[in-house]
């Protein structure tokens, strides 16, 4: 068996170099995300430089192992990493497999390999938080789910991506009387807030968010944030509804429960989608929890199409 270094067994397959993965393989890392996801659909995120850096070349303690081709090209990989919270020790583990390498079994050994590591990084965590092992994928296939089962992985939550193209016509729905919209600055965060904590309050896993938690976690100070796209929506004076946006994604939509089935959704979604169609952006993405069909419907009739499914699982040791 090859030893990148002492403290690593890395397993045997014929035809393929395993190592670890290096700055220098963020082209072949994006390769397999993007192969992965014209196979699987999801997130698109998942291939993007922000993310393979943050959960393939962490700058956090962790580990990685990749397959690689005699022509260097990377067909199946995983990393694990240090993600601790306030409430558990956690380590975060991401992985793919190339779709002519299934069936193989290295999905298998990448996730077998995958535990092992994060229960050494877990090893040496304090026994006064519960011990988590955290999958994460953007790109979420049968195999995967049967794969996470067998191996003890509890589903926390799963959304299905949906996409809509900008370049069929959008419904014609009028606004109801007395709506109106303003679009996001600093001063109407709280406003902002405001609704957002009444709309997804009762929803499974509410995070329970400080304001200022949520708006970083928007990523208002990005350059992909999209202030003229993110609007509040008013019934007369009142904030009634919300909906924020970055570069061709929608990150999050609400309204107040009481004011849900009077059309508001329906209107702050037209009202975006013509504000990316007039931004010249020809599709649109979002993600929506496969436990909220109601959400998803509305996607439906406005055109949106499911295109994938990301989600997260967790085992916990202790």
């Amino acid at each position: 068996m090859n030893r990148p270094d002492e403290n690593k067994i890395i397993p045997t397959v014929p035809g393929l170099t395993w190592r670890s993965l290096q700055s220098n393989d963020v082209g072949a890392i994006t390769a397999l995300a993007t192969a992965c996801l014209e196979t699987d659909g999801g997130l698109p995120l998942g291939a993007a430089d922000t993310y393979i850096h943050e959960h393939y070349l962490p700058a956090l303690p962790g580990t990685s192992i990749g397959a690689f081709e005699a022509n260097e090209r990377l067909v199946a990989c995983s990393a694990v990493q240090a993600t601790h919270t306030p409430d558990d020790y956690r380590i975060t583990i991401v992985g793919q497999v190339h779709p002519a390498y299934r069936k193989r079994g290295l999905g298998t050994l990448l996730l077998e390999w995958s535990m092992a590591e994060a229960g050494k990084l877990l090893s040496i965590s304090p026994p006064d938080r519960p011990h988590v092992m955290l999958v994460a994928t953007e790109s979420l296939s049968t195999g995967a789910v049967d794969l996470f089962k067998r191996h003890g992985f509890k589903q926390l939550f799963a959304e299905d991506v949906m996409r809509r193209n900008l370049n069929t016509p959008l419904p014609n729905a009028p606004v109801r009387p007395g709506i109106s919209f303003a679009t996001w600055t600093p001063a109407l965060a709280s406003e902002f807030f405001a609704v957002y904590q009444a709309a997804f309050r009762e929803r499974p896993g509410f995070p329970n968010w400080s304001q200022e938690e949520w708006v970083s976690w928007l990523g208002t100070e990005d350059d992909d944030f999209r202030a003229k796209l993110s609007l509040l929506a008013y019934h007369d004076d009142v904030p009634v509804g919300f909906v924020v946006c970055a570069e061709g994604w929608i990150v999050q939509l609400g309204v107040l429960p009481e004011w849900r089935k009077r059309g508001i959704g329906s209107a702050l979604m037209i009202e975006v989608l013509k504000r990316f169609c007039s931004a010249d952006t020809d599709h649109v993405l979002l993600d929506v929890n496969v436990n909220n069909p109601s959400a998803a419907r509305l996607y439906e009739r406005l055109g949106f199409e499911r295109v994938g499914q990301r989600a997260r699982y967790a085992r916990v040791l202790a």
